[in-house]
């Protein structure tokens, strides 16, 4: 048996001609991204963390992208899967005095009143009927691929969308999550090293025990797992994320573990179907070799665990992590300090390198080496490919 089975039955199971799926990335990615990468022979993915109670909106999207790729349905939808978080109007309330502070230390007009934090992000979770309007969409759509983050719906509507032929994947961290995973019979499992950009997709949030695996120790811990206790023909495929950047990287990785494919975000930031900012695209193109840029693990942006590009702000920010409300109750708080930053500034910025002074530039650690030279997808997407 060939070394690459894994990855070649993954590529005939989703008729790609690249073991590769693009990032969700929610907030930077986009529709256009996801088409792109798969009308290359990879897999496309769309962030709709936001949009799970919302099927007219998810309906936008998945035909947006059809429009992209003829009729395609070769793409994976993302959920977030997250527990509904737990209130303390004590934290929350010290919370916003925080950042009222912050709005006053540095002259930003505080136009929000007595702000109450509000969880913005819905949670696929509270689905719990196959008949719910977001199901019966997506057994409509039929995408190829659903994926969830920080956690696992339901097995009664995990069911049901895999009797609809949708295959399902879902983020993990550790072995504790995996056998979850695997009591829920999941089709894909991606695994997400401690290296990944963006969000940390541990099921319980923000967790004190968390190993931090990266991803070549957390692979070899599941395949050690899956190998003894598993039947070859259940195990499901397995992906793997995190500090990914070159092609003769992932060939060898693939090759070492014989693992279905390989999941890649932050190559894809600096692209032109991107929507990060100018700021957050520099930090890309202007690296040179006396750079001191690192990445930071701060649960204090979002109310999880999320890898970033360290600034000073963010570093301060860091130093909250203990006091953070649950997610995804601070968030909104933080982008309308963005905001607010920007609007206060904007008529009279000179030097745009501040216009996001106050933003948060998710990344993966090794970022540094994710530059190509190039914004064209094509061009990234041909470099990654070009030793598979």
């Amino acid at each position: 048996m060939s070394q690459l089975s894994q990855s070649s039955k993954f590529k005939q199971t989703f008729n790609l001609n690249y073991p590769i799926i693009q990032s969700p990335m929610a907030g930077a990615s986009t529709v256009e991204l996801a088409s792109t990468i798969t009308k290359l022979g990879g897999l496309g993915s769309i962030p709709l963390g936001s949009f799970s109670n919302d099927p007219q909106k998810i309906e936008i999207q998945f035909k947006k992208f059809q429009s992209l790729t003829n009729g395609s349905n070769n793409v994976n939808l993302n959920f977030f899967a997250h527990d509904e978080p737990s209130r303390d109007s004590i934290k929350e309330q010290n919370w916003v005095s925080k950042f009222e502070k912050i709005y006053k230390e540095n002259g930003i007009i505080w136009n929000h009143g007595n702000l109450k934090l509000n969880s913005i992000y819905p949670t696929f979770k509270s689905i719990d009927s196959i008949s719910d309007p977001t199901i019966q969409l997506l057994i409509k759509l039929k995408p190829s691929v659903i994926s969830f983050h920080f956690g696992l719906p339901s097995v009664k509507i995990i069911k049901y969308l895999q009797s609809n032929g949708i295959k399902i994947f879902v983020s993990i961290t550790n072995l504790q999550e995996l056998k979850l995973s695997l009591n829920s019979k999941i089709d894909g499992i991606i695994l997400q090293g401690f290296e990944a950009g963006g969000h940390r997709g541990n099921f319980q949030a923000n967790d004190l025990n968390d190993s931090n695996l990266k991803i070549e120790e957390l692979t070899e811990i599941v395949l050690d797992y899956l190998n003894s206790n598993v039947d070859p023909k259940e195990i499901p495929f397995i992906i793997a994320a995190g500090g990914f950047y070159s092609s003769s990287q992932i060939k060898q990785f693939i090759t070492k573990f014989n693992i279905s494919a390989i999941q890649l975000g932050t190559i894809w930031l600096p692209s032109v179907e991107s929507t990060i900012s100018s700021k957050h695209l520099s930090f890309f193109q202007n690296l040179n070799s006396d750079d001191k840029l690192t990445t930071i693990m701060s649960s204090a942006i979002s109310g999880r665990n999320l890898r970033t590009i360290s600034t000073p702000f963010l570093t301060k920010l860091q130093t909250w992590n203990k006091e953070t409300p649950e997610y995804p109750l601070p968030y909104e708080l933080f982008k309308k300090l963005g905001k607010d930053y920007t609007s206060a500034i904007e008529e009279s910025i000179t030097d745009h390198s501040k216009e996001s002074l106050y933003g948060a530039f998710l990344a993966g650690e090794n970022f540094n080496k994710s530059w190509k030279g190039t914004r064209n997808t094509e061009d990234i997407f041909e470099d990654i490919v070009k030793d598979l």
